[in-house]
């Protein structure tokens, strides 16, 4: 029943709309023509009039609902908190020790690794020593020879020796002038052997008259070495010494001669001459220390032995530097930090090859302007990122030539996370703050705050019409998540948070700022 009633309504409520509409049709056809097309103009003015306020409102609606929300913080809470100053610095092992290649070479042994301890003076590494080796094997025999010289050392040594280098150097002197300066003679003649290369008028008598006079004098030599045990060894020296004399004065001409323009000498002939005269000379050196070892014995028996033992303990000593160069050892007792190299590398000298440290001794070094230090004592208390405590325990007292800052350093009071390397921002005492006008930089921001543009870095802050205004900055290191600004920004400053997506003048709702 209360159905059909209502339909019932419903139809007669169409049935008067339809009517009203018909009867307003008919009388708007009755009016003139002129008065039809006025109406008709103001029905559409109305409605265009409708349709552009519900549209502008729609549109308005829509651009208020898609704003960017950003949200600001002022510039001296993002850097560390309203009240304080902060710096940033990196945290290193008290005692640290970075070790240097001493000497270049492949590395052919590790004896440490990467994170192991090690103690004070144990080796790291080896590079490549053979040669280093054999000449510490070379002058160990030389030192311990010299040493059992020196203790059988007397005058009856002292002139056995001196007759042994007069019967030695007979031996090397006949063997250099049949050898080597018979190269450049021939047959015996009338005045002696002919010499064998184009001579000159004078050396057609000269040099074999020199020769024979060398033979005679050999001969005696010869025949003495028989009685030579008997008889004083000043004596014998002497007499060694004339002869050699001899045949270095015949190598010297010879070599004068053989060098003169046209002459025909041969390269085997002109290199057997330099061999000889290379071995008078050292014989004449020999005869020389030999007379001088036997001269001095009355006032010391001892005294080249002596010397050569200094001499061989002196080349045993340089033997053992230059090993031990090849060896890369730890100065202090630690744990190995850093350690690039594998057995099969290749090091240059002084090549940066590992690093000890002593890590369970932390300090934190940063460095602080002048300003920052008038309010710094030593003993004064920090934090070091926002949570550990730390002493500042010494301050440089001039600034750094380099950076134009001053060195400071901060010990960790208890345990922290922080580990060697590390790089962390410290906050100093409230009372080094400056009133909240400007920051005078580095300042530490969050990556996010800072637009990255082809041309330049912006950070945004919010103008009073709700759009963003850009402030063109100078960047420097970047510091975990944040990042170094070395432009000066006023204190109180509130800039965007989250500057990604954004653009210079871009209208923006404002969130509630950060404390």
């Amino acid at each position: 029943m209360v159905l059909t009633s209502l339909t019932t309504k419903i139809k007669s409520w169409f049935g008067s709309l339809r009517h009203y509409v018909q009867s307003t049709w008919n009388r708007y056809r009755t009016l003139p023509r002129w008065l039809q097309i006025v109406l008709g103009l103001v029905a559409l003015a109305v409605l265009f009039f409708i349709f552009s306020s519900a549209s502008k409102s729609g549109n308005s609606t829509s651009e208020e609902a898609t704003l960017p929300t950003v949200v600001v913080s002022r510039i001296d809470a993002l850097t560390g908190g309203g009240g304080s100053v902060s710096v940033v610095g990196s945290v290193r092992s008290i005692a640290e020790a970075e070790v240097l290649a001493q000497s270049g070479g492949t590395v052919t042994a590790l004896h440490a690794r990467l994170g192991g301890a090690i103690g004070a003076g144990s080796i790291i590494a080896e590079l490549d020593n053979a040669s280093q080796r054999a000449a510490v094997l070379q002058a160990e025999g030389s030192y311990d020879a010299a040493l059992a010289a020196r203790s059988g050392t007397s005058a009856t040594d002292i002139a056995a020796s001196a007759r042994n280098t007069y019967t030695t150097a007979y031996s090397t002197s006949d063997t250099l002038l049949k050898q080597n300066i018979d190269t450049f003679f021939g047959a015996p003649g009338g005045l002696g052997p002919q010499l064998l290369i184009a001579p000159s008028p004078f050396d057609f008598s000269y040099f074999p008259k020199k020769r024979q006079a060398l033979t005679d004098a050999m001969n005696v030599w010869r025949e003495h070495q028989a009685t030579a045990s008997s008889k004083d060894p000043q004596t014998l020296l002497n007499e060694a010494e004339t002869i050699i004399r001899l045949a270095t004065a015949l190598g010297n001409d010879l070599s004068q001669a053989a060098t003169k323009n046209g002459t025909d000498a041969t390269a085997a002939q002109l290199t057997a001459l330099s061999t000889a005269r290379a071995g008078f000379t050292s014989l004449q050196a020999s005869i020389t220390a030999a007379k001088l070892a036997y001269q001095g014995q009355n006032t010391s028996a001892t005294a080249g032995a002596d010397a050569s033992v200094k001499i061989a303990l002196g080349s045993l000593r340089a033997a053992q530097a230059q090993l031990e160069k090849t060896l890369v050892r730890a100065p202090i007792s630690g744990t190995v930090n850093f350690l690039p190299i594998h057995v099969g590398d290749y090091v240059a000298q002084l090549t940066h090859v590992a690093t000890v440290a002593q890590n369970g001794t932390l300090e934190i070094v940063a460095y602080i302007s002048e300003a920052t230090r008038a309010a710094l004592t030593v003993g004064g208390k920090v934090t070091v990122e926002d949570a550990y405590p730390g002493i500042i325990t010494s301050i440089a007292p001039a600034l750094d030539p380099i950076t134009k800052q001053i060195e400071m350093h901060v010990a960790l009071t208890g345990k922290t996370p922080l580990v060697n390397g590390q790089s962390v921002r410290i906050a100093l005492p409230s009372e080094t703050a400056t009133p909240l006008v400007s920051t005078t930089g580095p300042t530490l921001l969050p990556l996010t705050a800072l637009k990255l543009t082809p041309s330049s870095r912006v950070v945004f802050s919010v103008g009073n019409d709700d759009r963003l205004v850009s402030h063109t900055v100078e960047i420097n290191d970047v510091h975990g998540d944040r990042i170094e600004i070395k432009t000066a920004l006023p204190a109180d400053l509130e800039i965007v948070i989250d500057a990604r997506g954004l653009s210079d003048g871009q209208k923006v709702s404002v969130a509630t700022s950060t404390p």
